[in-house]
């Protein structure tokens, strides 16, 4: 068989290399497949247990944008939890629109808990620039929301706990490290436990086994130079957005972040995730944690699941609307809030 390969200019691999997430993600959370009648009839019963109201707050000079589901029937405080999204500027709440419907908003008892989700600056009406913002930024903008919720005369403030998937699982464990008085607990999905440099080079491993038959150690070997050649390049010419943002946050470790973690911390893996391995994961906290890893962190890896925690193969290359969410990454945020916030 003859392999024809396809030479593509410089810039155009360092794009498509430094998109930390975008692509694969967005392509992932894409809406499913139309809902059987059946499940449209409980979609509609579970919509009337709460309402959607578009929100707005301040973090610092800029003004952010969101959504606040909340329960139609507020005969007492509720929990809640605030949801940071991805990475780039593509990350959005409309992106992740089924990812929430699935995994939170037909998951969670909304009659009894509000779920907050707003844009990154820059992103959709929210002010400011997503580009130039670092994670440190970001978390603070994950306490304003919840420094909103706190207003709210229907919210248990000292039930408020905080999530994200992918760069969001990053802000999760900064927000838990830096406002622990802020936030109960929190959830962090497919949320690397290393490096952003790791997170590349899992990224570019990934595609190297799937799309040119590459052994692991093999794989590794060549996506650490193409890391490190990237990384420079984009230290000399930060033109586009995403390579503005590399630049902002290439040097992000979150250890300092976990091991001065008290609260509640549940990380969720994705068994198949091509971003972000959960071997990697486990093998980091193992470093951090020489004597055991602390009881307030569990860690679960969703068997079959991809980075949107769909059942899909590692190498999956078909649509992503006719793969289905995992059932047990589902059970495992629903007991995790019954346990932490719903008691």
């Amino acid at each position: 068989m003859t392999r024809v390969v396809i030479a593509l200019p410089r810039a155009a691999l360092l794009t498509a290399s430094i998109m930390l997430f975008v692509l694969p993600a967005l392509a992932l959370l894409r809406p499913a497949t139309p809902l059987l009648n059946q499940q449209a009839q409980e979609f509609t019963n579970r919509t009337a247990l709460y309402e959607s109201t578009a929100v707005s707050f301040k973090s610092g000079p800029y003004t952010l944008k969101g959504k606040l589901l909340a329960p139609r029937n507020k005969t007492s405080r509720v929990p809640a939890i605030v949801f940071c999204v991805g990475s780039s500027g593509s990350s959005s709440m409309a992106g992740y629109a089924s990812f929430l419907d699935s995994l939170f908003e037909q998951n969670l008892p909304m009659d009894s808990i509000a779920l907050l989700y707003f844009d990154k600056r820059g992103v959709g009406e929210s002010e400011g620039k997503w580009f130039n913002t670092d994670f440190e930024g970001r978390a603070a903008d994950a306490k304003a929301a919840a420094d909103y919720l706190r207003t709210l005369p229907f919210i248990d403030s000292s039930r408020i706990a905080v999530a994200g998937h992918s760069q969001g699982g990053w802000i999760t464990q900064v927000c838990l490290s830096e406002y622990p008085e802020t936030f109960v607990g929190g959830i962090s999905l497919a949320g690397p436990t290393f490096d952003v440099k790791e997170q590349v080079r899992n990224h570019y491993t990934s595609n190297l086994i799937c799309k040119e038959q590459m052994a692991a150690g093999a794989a590794r070997k060549k996506a650490l130079r193409q890391v490190k050649l990237d990384f420079f390049l984009t230290s000399l010419l930060p033109i586009k957005e995403n390579w503005k943002q590399l630049k902002v946050i290439k040097k992000f470790e979150p250890a300092r972040y976990l091991t001065s973690i008290h609260k509640p911390l549940l990380l969720l893996f994705g068994e198949n995730d091509a971003l972000v391995s959960p071997a990697y994961c486990m093998a980091e906290l193992n470093r951090l944690f020489p004597q055991g890893i602390p009881s307030n962190i569990r860690t679960i890896t969703i068997a079959g699941a991809n980075h949107s925690f769909k059942l899909a193969d590692l190498c999956y290359k078909g649509p992503s609307g006719a793969l289905s969410y995992s059932a047990d990454c589902r059970r495992q945020i629903k007991a995790w809030a019954k346990a932490y916030l719903l008691h």
